[in-house]
């Protein structure tokens, strides 16, 4: 690659990663549900516990993964386009796209499977869980 290719391709990645945190930042609450700061819940409880891990999964699998597997979809397709007469290069390429769709369908699949699971095998309700909407974790002021 050139380096004017170069340059530009890292200042649009740049451009590209920070219009999509500050578009997400203003929907984004944090990660930890409670504690000094948080005038809902000050006091965290074992139900925060499973809150914080419900906002982790919900992070990775919605927020993290959809622009970094673009990025990967990108990048893999540069190498292959520039590749030219390089045959490495395109193999690189390739192994990057291959690699991060196995990637994006093993997050995909575990998240369909639980949810499967969950709700075909799961009770009707017990207390604040619905089986329906086992990912939403909603701790009760009591």
């Amino acid at each position: 690659m050139t380096s004017r290719f170069r340059k530009f391709l890292l200042i649009f990645i740049i451009v590209w990663l920070l219009a999509g945190n500050f578009a997400s930042a203003a929907v984004f609450t944090g990660l930890v549900p409670c504690g000094p700061g948080h005038t809902d819940y000050p006091v965290c409880t074992v139900c925060h516990l499973f809150m914080l891990i419900s906002n982790i999964v919900d992070f990775i699998t919605r927020t993290l993964m959809p622009p970094l597997a673009g990025l990967l979809f990108m990048a893999g397709g540069i190498m292959i386009i520039a590749a030219g007469a390089s045959e490495k290069n395109y193999q690189t390429g390739k192994t990057i796209i291959i690699n991060t769709a196995i990637g994006v369908f093993i997050v995909l699949a575990a998240w369909a499977i639980v949810h499967t699971l969950i709700t075909t095998i799961g009770v009707t309700q017990v207390g604040d869980f619905v089986p329906g909407k086992w990912y939403q974790v909603n701790c009760s002021l009591k």
